[in-house]
């Protein structure tokens, strides 16, 4: 037998036992159908409605459009021959370098997150955000076939961020604290929102709504916004643009011997040699009340389980905005603080958890242990036994 025989009888073999895989056909649908689709899209884009491919799915059924037994897959392969694309914007990376003295922080800010779960503490997050009246999804169904500018190529968001709003909350594992939830219009529409918080203003929500509603031992979770770091007057440190007679005047309150004709440059540095440990405003206000701080190293989001529970009402408020007034912001704001229920702020805690499990991992932290003695025994050298002794039996 030839090798051309031998391919044919193998061939025939491997196709004998079951039937060729048959290709998925192509999905077909008539004019009207296809019309009747585009006119339903383009009048939910009238409305405002941000469209998913489950919402349109629920819509076209419910209105005989397209048959109950319709996959979403089917659907997107006819929104996709339509000329209907999911278009999403170029976004901005970057990527964080740490210093030493960040991951420093950083082990700390772990060591006390773990000490303080350990004495029973409730750990309690605490953040602002920012929200705007036309806020929206970065990627949105537009029909690729009409004009950008066209009524008909998406839902009209009106161009600009429009009025913004300030939001401040703390939680923990249970749910939002009560009474923690505080939003209010900002005055300014462009720069960072943080610009529109102040130490004043922190401290007001601080002792007004959050600390008078924590019922037991707790320790706060901040960031290093300015507004969450004022130092004391006792602690702080001249600096480049402090006076001559202030320096000298900084120094001897603290007993720290001036140089005999000391210039500016040489009293300045005798300062910052002597620069004290800083102690913040609203550290001492969250102490005097009966509570610990845990502060965050800079960039590092993940062990703020908050930020995750902005990220939910962002997002459902993206999905719902359709009036873009400040009306229509309040109600949804209302809506997504309601959707954030504790099983939420179970979930977005035990998420920064396993952050804090893999950074105790990758940076290698050592627990403390207690002292193990190691004695020989007489009788055999080689024989050794481990006995646990406290400090105090130590010589």
């Amino acid at each position: 037998m030839t090798k051309s025989g031998v391919r044919t009888l193998v061939k025939r073999q491997r196709t004998s036992g079951a039937a060729a895989q048959q290709p998925t056909p192509a999905t077909t649908i008539d004019n009207f159908t296809i019309g009747a689709i585009r006119r339903h899209v383009y009048a939910r884009f009238a409305n405002k409605e941000f469209l998913t491919v489950e919402r349109l799915l629920d819509g076209l059924t419910a209105d005989g459009i397209l048959r109950p037994d319709t996959s979403k897959s089917t659907l997107r392969r006819i929104l996709h021959q339509m000329g209907f694309r999911y278009r999403s914007t170029q976004r901005k990376m970057y990527v964080r370098k740490e210093t030493s003295d960040i991951v420093c922080r950083r082990i700390q800010a772990l060591r006390k997150l773990k000490q303080h779960r350990e004495n029973g503490h409730q750990i309690v997050y605490v953040d602002e955000t920012w929200f705007t009246t036309r806020m929206c999804h970065s990627r949105e169904w537009v029909d690729n076939t009409q004009a950008a500018t066209s009524a008909t190529y998406s839902r009209q968001v009106p161009p600009g961020d429009g009025e913004r709003f300030i939001v401040v909350a703390a939680g923990s594992e249970e749910g939002t604290i009560d009474g923690s939830f505080l939003s209010f219009v900002s005055k300014n529409r462009s720069g960072d929102y943080h610009g529109e918080m102040n130490s004043e203003l922190f401290i007001r929500w601080l002792t007004s709504h959050l600390l008078p509603s924590l019922s037991r031992p707790s320790a706060l979770v901040l960031d290093n916004a300015p507004y969450h770091s004022g130092l004391t007057e006792e602690s702080r440190c001249p600096t480049s643009a402090t006076r001559k007679a202030d320096l000298i005047n900084w120094l001897t309150q603290r007993d720290i011997p001036v140089p005999p004709g000391a210039t500016r440059p040489e009293l300045l540095l005798l300062c910052q040699q002597n620069k004290p440990e800083p102690q913040f405003v609203v550290d001492n206000i969250i102490r005097e009340w009966g509570h610990e701080v845990v502060r965050l190293p800079p960039g590092h989001p993940e062990l703020n389980a908050i930020e995750q529970v902005w990220g939910c009402m962002k997002r459902h408020v993206r999905s719902s905005l359709q009036r873009f007034t400040r009306a229509d912001l309040q109600d949804r704001l209302e809506e997504a603080r309601l959707l954030v229920t504790s099983e939420v702020w179970a979930g977005t805690v035990r998420r920064s958890r396993s952050f804090e499990d893999g950074y105790w991992t990758t940076d290698n932290i050592q627990e403390s242990i207690d002292r193990i003695i190691i004695t020989a025994d007489d009788d055999d050298d080689d024989d050794f036994s481990f006995d646990q002794e406290s400090d105090d039996d130590v010589d």
